[in-house]
C-alpha cells in the first residue's frame, strides 16, 4: 500500500513556525518590547536567540528577510538566488582586486545558502584570539564543550558514500596520486541525499541551518520573529542601549512601515558588513568599529576532463585538503551552477559559450586562503555599509601558490586541460606548465 505524500515529505517540511510577525507588508508605526531584542537570525543571531529563550527571558528577533520554508525550495538557481541572497548575490568589496561577496537575506542567513561545513576553529586561532587579544574564556580548552554541543545541536557527521558523485572520487584520486592525505569533512545534517543543492538552500532539509533547528526551537519556546524588518540603528538612553529602530521593507527592499523594538539586552548579530554598519549609524565612534575585516578570498579552478562526469549528481565538499593548512591554504571542490559558473570561466558570447558546452566534463576545485592583510567597513554617501579590501603582496602570492597546487590535483585526477581564475593565463594545455 502506497503511504500518503505527507509521510513521505521529511520532518523539514513540516515545521510550525509560531509567533512570526510578517513586516514586509505594514504601513504605520510598530513598537516591540521584549527582554532581549536580537538583531540577525543567522548562526549567530538563532543562536543567541534560542540561549537567551533557555534562560527564561522574553525575546524577539528581527529579520530584514523574509521566512522560506523548507517546502517551498526550488532548484532554479535565479529563482532561489533571488529570494535567499542579498543584492541576488552581486555585493563587492571594493578593492584591489575586487571581490564578489555573497550572504544571505533570509531567516536563517548565510547558513541557509553554505555549504554545511562544520570545522572547529583551529587551536592556533583560538590561542590567538584567548592570547593576543586578550579575549577571556576563548581558547581550545575554553571553547571545546561549545563546539561538542553544536555538534550535537545540529547533527554534524560525515556524508555518507553513496552519496559520492564522480567529482568526488576523482578530487580524491588526484589527492591519492600526489601523495596528499584528504580530510573527510564534518557537516551540519541529517539523511544528505547527495542534491549538491546547497548554496541554493536544501530542499528537503537534511542540512540542519538555522531556519530548521534554532529558530523554530526559540518559537516553540516563546521567542517572536519580525520578518522584513531592516534595522537602522541602536537606540540609547544616556550611553545604555534600550533597543532599536529601523524600517519595514517588501521582498523587492523599498521601504514600508516604521518601528522601534525595546529591551534592555540589545544583541547585534547583522554579520561582518552589517554589524558595523548600524554600530556605525548609531553614532558611536569607538576606532576599531568596522576595522579588522578578514575575507578569507577563494578562487577557482576548473578541470576539463575526456569523459563526462555529471557533476550535478552527488554531494559537493565531502573532502578537503588540508595538508597545506600552516600555508594559509585550504583545497576543496564543488559543483557550480552553470549561471554562475559562466562568469567565472574565460571570454564573452561565443567564446564563454563554447567553454560552457563542456560543463558536464568540468570538476570545478577552489583553493581558500587565509588573508594576512586586513580591511575595513565605512559608511558611503547613502549611510549603508561597504567593505575595502586589498589583497596584500603576501596574500596574491599565497592564492598563485594555492591556484597552482589546485591545479597540479585537477592534473592528478586526470584533467587534459585546466582553466584558471587570471586574465593573462586563462587556460593550461598541461601539467608541465605549472613549472
Amino acid at each position: 500500500m502506497t503511504a500518503p505524500a505527507e509521510r513521505l515529505a521529511p520532518p523539514e517540511h513540516r515545521i510550525a513556525y509560531p509567533n512570526v510577525i510578517a513586516g514586509g507588508a505594514l504601513d504605520g508605526a510598530r513598537e516591540y518590547a521584549a527582554d532581549a531584542v536580537v538583531v540577525g537570525t543567522g548562526a549567530g543571531g538563532a543562536t543567541a536567540a534560542a540561549r537567551l529563550r533557555d534562560a527564561g527571558l522574553d525575546v524577539v528577533m528581527l529579520e530584514e528577510g523574509a521566512l522560506h520554508p523548507t517546502e517551498t525550495f526550488v532548484t532554479d538557481p535565479a529563482t532561489m538566488i533571488r529570494r535567499l541572497y542579498r543584492d541576488a548575490g552581486t555585493t563587492m568589496i571594493l578593492g584591489r582586486p575586487p571581490i564578489i561577496f555573497v550572504e544571505g537575506r533570509c531567516v536563517g542567513g548565510s547558513t541557509v545558502i553554505n555549504g554545511g561545513m562544520s570545522w572547529p576553529a583551529p587551536e592556533r586561532v583560538l590561542a590567538h584570539w584567548e592570547g593576543d587579544l586578550g579575549l577571556p574564556d576563548t581558547g581550545p580548552q575554553a571553547m571545546e564543550p561549545y563546539f561538542a554541543a553544536a555538534e550535537r545541536i545540529l547533527h554534524v557527521e560525515p556524508n555518507q558514500e553513496d552519496t559520492f558523485g564522480q567529482n568526488t572520487h576523482l578530487f580524491l584520486e588526484g589527492a591519492r596520486r600526489l601523495g596528499w592525505p584528504a580530510a573527510r569533512a564534518p557537516r551540519n545534517m541529517r539523511r544528505c541525499m547527495g542534491l549538491n543543492n546547497c548554496a541554493l538552500g536544501c530542499p528537503t532539509g537534511a542540512k540542519q541551518a538555522m531556519h530548521v533547528t534554532e529558530i523554530p526551537r526559540a518559537l516553540a519556546a516563546g521567542a517572536y520573529l519580525v520578518t522584513h524588518a531592516r534595522v537602522d540603528r541602536v537606540l540609547w538612553k544616556g550611553r545604555r542601549a534600550i533597543g532599536v529602530r529601523g524600517r519595514f521593507v517588501d521582498d523587492a527592499g523599498r521601504a514600508r512601515g516604521r518601528f522601534r523594538a525595546y529591551a534592555p539586552l540589545v544583541v547585534l548579530a547583522a554579520g561582518a558588513r552589517h554589524t558595523p554598519g548600524i554600530l556605525k549609524r548609531s553614532w558611536l565612534r569607538a576606532r576599531a568599529i568596522g576595522r579588522g575585516l578578514h575575507t578569507h578570498p577563494n578562487a577557482k579552478v576548473v578541470g576539463l576532463f575526456d569523459r563526462p562526469l555529471d557533476p550535478w549528481i552527488g554531494t559537493h565538499q565531502a573532502f578537503h585538503i588540508h595538508h597545506f593548512r600552516e600555508q594559509g591554504i585550504l583545497i576543496g571542490y564543488a559543483a557550480v551552477p552553470p549561471g554562475l559558473l559562466a562568469g567565472a570561466l574565460p571570454g564573452v558570447g561565443e567564446e564563454n559559450a563554447a567553454w560552457m558546452r563542456q560543463y558536464n566534463h568540468m570538476l570545478t576545485a577552489a583553493t581558500l586562503v587565509e588573508d594576512e592583510g586586513e580591511g575595513r567597513v565605512v559608511l558611503g554617501p547613502d549611510r549603508q555599509p561597504y567593505m575595502l579590501f586589498d589583497l596584500s603582496p603576501r596574500d596574491l602570492e599565497t592564492v598563485h601558490r594555492g591556484v597552482a597546487l589546485t591545479a597540479e590535483l585537477l592534473f592528478a585526477a586526470g584533467a587534459r586541460r585546466v582553466l584558471l581564475p587570471f586574465a593573462d593565463l586563462p587556460l593550461l594545455e598541461g601539467p608541465e606548465q605549472l613549472r
